[in-house]
């Protein structure tokens, strides 16, 4: 009953208790501000080599569908591609090449990949009408040296990769 009647006669927060919850609050979200920074920029790269990678698909089903050949352009100096009527740029914080220590190519990691981060013949991808393409890899990485792969394999399958530290998964 004591109890009972202690909490009806509350009506409010004091202010000291009110300046304590703010104080938590601020500290955790001091706290959450890097994770989430970090978080932000491993999104970017991996919408962006996710983007890559449809791209390749896209311009390969072309390829067979009309019977004609397409090629894709990487211009790694500048950070952009071009594609059959369009040109597209690597948003800021993001670059064709690849951290330290990363080893290529993904699939047989035993040297260090080619400086500008992609290994097509001339910087240029083809897909020819009969169904064949330009065998390479494509590395991408960020700010904080996360460094991810595309790889386009004689059967003109798309795989992307992720460098551990140690490894491709």
């Amino acid at each position: 009953r004591q109890i009972q009647g202690f909490l009806m006669n509350r009506r409010g927060f004091t202010l000291p208790e009110v300046i304590i919850v703010l104080a938590i609050i601020g500290i955790l979200s001091a706290l959450a501000v890097p994770d989430l920074s970090a978080f932000t920029h491993r999104l970017r790269l991996e919408t962006v080599v996710r983007g890559v990678a449809t791209d390749l698909r896209e311009m390969k089903m072309r390829a067979a569908l009309e019977r004609s050949d397409y090629t894709i352009a990487f211009d790694p100096a500048n950070n952009l591609y071009d594609l059959p009527g369009r040109r597209l740029t690597l948003p800021a914080g993001l670059r064709f090449g690849f951290g330290p220590g990363v080893l290529g190519p993904p699939s047989n990691p035993v040297q260090t990949p080619d400086a500008d981060g992609v290994t097509f013949p001339s910087n240029r991808v083809t897909f020819y009408s009969q169904g064949s393409n330009s065998l390479g890899t494509i590395y991408l990485f960020n700010d904080e040296n996360r460094t991810m792969a595309i790889s386009l394999s004689i059967t003109g399958r798309v795989k992307i990769w992720q460098w551990t530290g140690e490894k491709w998964i």
